[in-house]
């Protein structure tokens, strides 16, 4: 297993904290996740080398992609930090050891890295009967390819799941082997989607509520519900001087999230400006800045706001669920879609009751993306039900029955005859013009 993959561990070689310690008493820290039954547990070792003195290490570890603070089980009294520039987690620490102490701290992590096998078992019963549903129309083919497609793919992800459960095979393995099953589950919901959409132009029921996705449905767009103006946030940089008698230049470089671009720092409060395109940050700086004895300054950095700009697209997003609702409220055999719509309209107003936390943190930052996930994935969903009614959307006329064999020949017979008389007028009136 490759051990410094994905942020799980710290590693440093005996040989080199050795000479290290030779000369600033450095200390030895790794983590490494090991995988138990419905959990993951990522050890973090820290070790003094040092036969006679003390220390203290400091430890940092990531945590794996995907992970948010309701994933986290117990931290092994680390403390819990934000990383705005790769959007994850990480724990962290001080740990006094003793002259060549070992401790290992286990922090314990749920298995988000497990689809649900009940939904894969109700997405394969749903297509099986929604296409019993369409036998006897001119869907009933195509139904049942798609339903095929759905058993194919939910035996492969079974399949595939079961053979690298967290209980017999590596971490690493197990999360690559979700990552696969993520991929062909968007395949088998997009079957399922297809699905429900014919019954749904069939004129039927397909069900309480659409389970399936569209390949068609639009992807969310954030940029478009970005507000006329912006709030401000201020980003405060300090630099201190510990000595209590000399002076001391220091070098100044803070890098600002990247959602900043140059011309979002509306102050740069005295320092100057600059974009890393290696790195694809803008980052503030200066050089030599003098600082007294026991002096300490501080930088504002104010900001355009990129981040709580929520509000607009919340006032988007239910307007879209009116627009929706004005074609389910008279179908009786849209109620799937309309219990589609009172979820969503549930989840926007949760998350439009949301208080974020006060001051630009990391905290601030992480809450308001988290945020703009859940509204994508409402958008998501509204983008679905669209695409599933546009038929509906564009339909003109009187909703009347079509009429049968006997009475479209006598309309067609009816135009003719008139066709005919007219023309024998214009042909008389021809002849017999004075």
């Amino acid at each position: 297993m490759n051990k410094s993959k994905y942020g799980f561990q710290k590693k440093c070689a005996w040989r080199r904290a050795l000479q290290a310690f030779a000369c600033f008493g450095l200390l030895l820290a790794q983590a490494l996740p090991v995988a138990a039954a419905g959990k993951l547990v990522l050890k973090i070792q820290a070790a003094n080398p040092s036969t006679n003195m003390p220390q203290v290490v400091a430890i940092r570890t990531s945590l794996p992609e995907r992970i948010t603070t309701n994933d986290i089980i117990n931290l092994a009294g680390l403390e819990l930090g934000y990383d705005v520039k790769s959007d994850t987690y990480f724990v962290h620490g001080q740990i006094p050891l003793a002259p060549k102490e070992i401790v290992v701290r286990e922090v314990e992590l749920n298995d988000i890295w497990t689809l649900d096998e009940a939904e894969l078992q109700n997405l394969l019963s749903r297509s099986q009967s929604m296409a019993g549903m369409l036998e006897s129309t001119d869907h009933a083919q195509t139904a049942v390819a798609a339903r095929d497609n759905v058993q194919a793919g939910v035996a492969a992800i079974l399949a595939r799941q079961s053979e690298n459960r967290i209980s017999m095979v590596s971490a690493v393995r197990h999360i690559q082997a979700y990552e696969s099953n993520r991929k062909v589950l968007q395949e088998v919901k997009q079957q399922v989607g297809s699905i429900e959409n014919l019954v749904l132009a069939s004129g039927m029921n397909p069900g309480d509520t659409l389970v399936g996705e569209d390949r068609r449905a639009g992807a969310p767009r954030r940029d478009a519900h970005l507000p006329v103006s912006f709030g401000e946030a201020v980003v405060k940089i300090t630099v201190m001087n510990s000595s209590a008698t000399q002076a001391r230049k220091v070098d100044i470089h803070r890098e600002l999230p990247p959602e900043v671009t140059i011309d979002d720092v509306l102050d740069a409060g005295g320092l100057q400006v600059q974009f890393d395109p290696k790195a694809g940050l803008t980052y503030v700086f200066a050089d030599a800045v003098d600082i007294g004895p026991q002096e300490t300054k501080t930088f504002d950095v104010r900001l355009r706001d990129k981040w709580n700009i929520n509000g607009p697209r919340i006032d988007y997003l239910a307007a879209q669920i009116s627009e929706l609702r004005k074609v389910t409220s008279s179908r009786a055999s849209l109620v799937a879609v309309e219990n589609m719509l009172v979820e969503a309209e549930a989840s926007l107003k949760a998350v439009a009751e949301e208080k974020g936390p006060e001051g630009f943190t990391p905290a601030y930052i992480a809450f308001f993306r988290r945020q703009a996930d859940r509204l994508d994935a409402i958008e998501q969903s509204l983008n679905r039900m669209d695409v599933a009614l546009k038929p509906l959307f564009t339909k003109r006329g009187f909703d009347l029955p079509a009429p049968d064999r006997k009475t479209t020949w006598l309309i067609i017979y009816s135009i003719l005859g008139f066709l005919a008389v007219m023309s024998l007028l214009f042909l008389f009136r021809w002849f017999y013009k004075p």
